[in-house]
């Protein structure tokens, strides 16, 4: 995981200077919004993980020549931009969120994001066209992700959730005198988010059940079931449907062309592909090893009780 690994110091610098920022807020806001600053913390244990969100500037270094101290500015900004989208997703879902300060926190913690941003590019910059333009797509997204079938019909709406990761992509080519990259790496990242939202989903297809939310993998057996708009499949009806039927071998064959759609990307992104890689053997080595289960409890039980002893001892 070199995709990683070779950026822990970066990332703990960028993590320790973001948390600095926040500390300077204003004191009913300093310690929730580093409280949940903390709950990101790449490093630390049992956090959620938003690798590409600040990962993507220092994968992009390599062929841009940027320096590391601006693409740890940049990552920083990221950091920021992702805590703002995470608190108003949030209020999105739960408008009677418990922590009343939830939308002034965010307020603030958009304000250092945007101050980031606004020290590197003047208002005439095109950077700020792109802003718009990826506000504009995450704010369609998360309004009609429940009324159209993003993953069947228009899978790069899927990605657009999270859209403003993408300003990594612009940020680094402007510094870089390279703006004609954009589209292609705009492309490149859609289809890594929307790989990495299919594995979120098969992850939480439970609990997005149980809230009514999108999911791409319950979208998938929907149509399998061939299911009214209007009607959503059960628990049970899911499960047979990973279980019994096998659609994760569907599933991670979109994966699957997802990544040979970025073999052209990886001698100016090497890291954005392998990240990409990583995921699609997640969701390869997911749904083979149910296949394995499933063939083998055909065969009989005792194929399938010596199978677990061998695999357990």
């Amino acid at each position: 995981m070199l995709w990683l690994s070779n950026y822990e110091e970066d990332l703990q610098q960028a993590f320790a200077e973001a948390n600095k920022l926040l500390s300077a807020l204003p004191p009913p806001f300093s310690q929730p919004a580093r409280d949940f600053l903390d709950k990101f913390h790449v490093m630390k244990e049992h956090r959620s993980k938003n690798y590409i969100c600040y990962l993507l500037p220092f994968w992009l270094q390599e062929k841009s020549g940027v320096s590391t101290a601006d693409c740890r500015r940049i990552a920083i900004a990221n950091i920021f931009g992702m805590l703002y989208y995470h608190l108003i997703d949030d209020l999105m879902d739960n408008p009677d969120a418990r922590f009343k300060h939830q939308l002034p926190l965010a307020d603030l913690i958009h304000f250092e994001f945007m101050s980031i941003y606004r020290e590197y590019f003047p208002i005439g910059s095109s950077f700020w066209s792109y802003f718009r333009k990826y506000v504009g797509e995450w704010a369609d997204a998360v309004t009609h992700e429940n009324s159209n079938n993003f993953f069947l019909e228009e899978p790069v709406r899927v990605a657009h959730k999270a859209a403003p990761v993408k300003l990594s992509v612009v940020a680094i080519c402007l510094l870089a005198n390279q703006e004609p990259m954009i589209p292609s790496l705009e492309e490149n990242v859609d289809t890594v988010l929307i790989t990495l939202q299919m594995l979120d989903d098969w992850m939480d297809w439970e609990k997005d059940l149980k809230e009514g939310s999108y999911n791409c993998l319950i979208a998938l057996i929907e149509s399998k079931m061939k299911l009214p708009k209007d009607q959503r499949p059960t628990p049970q009806e899911i499960r047979n449907a990973i279980y019994t039927e096998g659609i994760l071998l569907e599933y991670a064959q979109q994966a699957e062309a997802h990544h040979q759609s970025l073999v052209n990307i990886r001698p100016n992104a090497r890291h954005l592909y392998d990240f990409h890689e990583f995921l699609i053997r997640n969701v390869q080595q997911g749904a083979n090893q149910i296949e394995t289960d499933r063939k083998i409890l055909k065969s009989g039980g005792l194929e399938y009780w010596l199978s677990t002893k061998i695999n357990n001892s």
